[in-house]
C-alpha cells in the first residue's frame, strides 16, 4: 500500500473540508474537464463516442455538460476492452481472474484491483482501479469514524469470499502496508448462518461494526434479545439505503449514531452521512453527481484506468437544504436505492434464516447476464437466469454449483429450487425497474 498516496489523500481531504463551496466547485470542474480530455485521448470507446456525436478535443474545455453523451453499465461492460485505458487488459482475462480468485487481496496482473457486482440493473459489472487510485479512495474510509493512530477492531458482515467492494477494502486494510498497524478485521459472510456470525462477533468484540443496513437491523434485534452482546464504538451502514424508523431502532439498541457510507463499484467512496450532517455529503472532490428525477449520472474524477463519465445509476436521491453547512459539499437526503425483499427461508433445523438480496446482486457466474429469484414458499424458489456469451449448459451447471454452496452455507440443504433459463427478465410494470426478488402469493413469510 502506497504510504505517500495515503498521506497525500488524507491531507488533501482535510484541506478540501475547510475550503469554500466555490473552491470545491472550481476543483470539481477542473477535474471533470481533465478526465474528459484524458478519456478522449486514451480510451477508444470515449473517443469514438464523442466523435460520433460531433464532439472534438477542442470542445471539451467548454462544452455544456448536458451535451456530453451518457453511458450505462451495459454500454461500458459490452465495450469493456475499448473503455479500459492501459494496454493488455481484456474482458476475457478479467472474467477468468474473477472466476479463479476468491481472495480480495489478489491483484489482476499483480497491478490492478478488480471489484464486481451486478448492482441495480441485475447485470454483472466489473470495475478496475490501479494501486494508486485504490489507495487514494481508500483513505476516505476514515471519514466514517473518528480516526486516530491507534488500532481498531473492525467487523464487517456482508458479501465475502470474492472481490466485493466493502470486503475487498477491509481485507486490504488489515493485511497490507501501513494501514494494518491501525486495523484488525473480521470479515463475516452474510451468507453464513446467523447464529455462527453472532458467536464470532461476540468473541471478536468489534470497535467498529460495518454492514448492510438490514443486516444491522437484524443484529440490533439479536442485541436487544441478549443473543448478541457487543459494545462497538462506531456503527456504519453500507450498500443499501436506510429508513428513518430502522435507523432510529438500530441507534437506540446500540446507543450509537449510525454513519452511512454511499458508494458503488464504479466509485467505491462517494459520500458519508452522519447524524450531525442531517443527510449525506457527496464528496464533490472525488466525483461529479448529476441528480435527475429517478436516477443519477456519475462521473468518477479519480479513476483513469477505467473512466466512468456521465454513467447512469438508478438511485433516487433528493437534494437537501443545508443551513448548517458542516462541509462545503453537496448535501442529499438518505439514499433510496433498490428496495428489495429479504429472502427468508426455513433451514433444516426448522428455523427461519435469511439471504440478503445484495448477496444475489453479487452472485457471479461467468456467462450469467441477469438473474431473478422467485420465492414460492419458505422451502422453495425458482432461479431465473439470462445467459449471454457462453454455453448455456455450462452456465446452468456453474450457477447450480454456486447456489448449492450458498444454500449449504446457510443450512438450507433441504430447500428446493429450479433454474430456469429465460431470454430476458422483464421490468416491473408498477416501478418501471428490474425486480431482483419476487414473492409469489404462496410465499407468506
Amino acid at each position: 500500500m502506497g504510504t505517500f498516496t495515503l498521506m497525500r489523500a488524507l491531507i488533501e481531504s482535510y484541506i478540501h473540508e475547510k475550503a469554500s463551496r466555490a473552491d470545491i466547485l472550481n476543483l470539481q470542474e477542473k477535474r471533470f474537464r481533465k478526465i474528459l480530455k484524458f478519456a478522449y485521448k486514451n480510451s477508444k470507446f470515449y473517443n469514438k463516442l464523442y466523435n460520433s456525436n460531433g464532439i472534438k478535443e477542442n470542445d471539451l474545455a467548454t462544452i455544456d455538460i448536458s451535451k456530453i453523451p451518457t453511458v450505462n453499465k451495459d454500454l461500458v461492460i459490452d465495450n469493456f476492452d475499448d473503455v479500459i485505458v492501459p494496454n493488455g487488459i481484456a474482458k476475457k482475462e478479467v472474467l477468468e481472474f474473477l472466476e479463479k480468485s476468491n481472495d480480495p487481496n489478489d491483484l489482476f496482473k499483480n497491478k490492478y484491483h478488480v471489484i464486481h457486482t451486478s448492482g441495480s440493473s441485475g447485470k454483472i459489472g466489473y470495475f478496475i482501479y490501479n494501486k494508486k487510485e485504490w489507495d487514494f479512495f481508500f483513505t476516505y474510509l476514515t471519514k466514517l469514524y473518528k480516526f486516530s493512530f491507534s488500532k481498531n477492531k473492525t467487523a464487517f458482515i456482508g458479501a465475502a469470499g470474492g472481490h466485493f467492494t466493502a470486503a475487498s477494502s477491509l481485507a486490504w486494510a488489515s493485511d497490507m502496508g501501513l494501514t494494518k498497524l491501525f486495523c484488525e478485521s473480521l470479515i463475516l459472510s452474510i451468507n453464513k448462518p446467523l447464529d455462527e456470525n453472532i458467536e464470532k462477533l461476540n468473541q471478536f468484540q468489534p470497535d467498529i461494526l460495518v454492514g448492510y443496513f438490514n443486516s444491522l437491523r437484524i443484529l440490533a434485534e439479536k442485541q436487544e434479545q441478549g443473543i448478541l452482546n457487543i459494545k462497538p464504538r462506531y456503527l456504519v451502514s453500507s450498500g443499501e439505503g436506510i429508513t428513518p424508523r430502522g435507523k432510529k431502532y438500530i441507534e437506540k439498541i446500540f446507543n450509537l449514531p449510525l454513519a452511512n457510507m454511499y458508494a458503488f463499484c464504479e466509485c467505491f467512496f462517494l459520500g458519508v452521512g452522519k447524524t450531525e450532517y442531517n443527510g449525506i455529503y457527496l464528496r464533490d472532490d472525488l466525483a461529479l453527481i448529476e441528480i435527475k428525477d429517478n436516477y443519477i449520472l456519475l462521473t468518477n474524477l479519480i479513476n483513469k484506468t477505467q473512466p466512468i463519465i456521465r454513467y447512469r445509476i438508478d438511485d433516487y436521491v433528493v437534494l437537501k437544504n443545508d443551513p448548517v453547512k458542516k462541509l462545503p459539499f453537496t448535501l442529499i437526503d438518505d439514499v433510496v436505492g433498490r428496495n428489495e425483499a429479504t429472502i427468508w427461508l426455513e433451514n433444516k433445523e426448522g428455523n427461519m434464516d435469511f439471504i440478503h438480496p445484495l448477496v444475489m446482486t453479487d452472485f457471479y457466474v461467468k456467462g450469467l447476464d441477469k438473474l431473478q429469484i422467485i420465492l414460492k414458499d419458505k422451502k422453495s424458489f425458482d432461479l431465473m437466469i439470462v445467459v449471454k456469451g457462453k454455453d448455456e449448459k455450462i452456465v446452468v451447471k456453474e450457477a447450480k454449483n454456486k447456489m448449492d454452496i450458498l444454500l449449504s452455507e446457510k443450512n438450507f440443504d433441504d430447500v428446493k429450487y429450479k433454474i430456469k433459463v429465460v431470454k430476458d427478465i422483464p421490468i416491473d410494470e408498477k416501478t418501471g425497474k428490474f425486480k431482483l426478488i419476487v414473492k409469489q402469493k404462496s410465499y407468506n413469510y
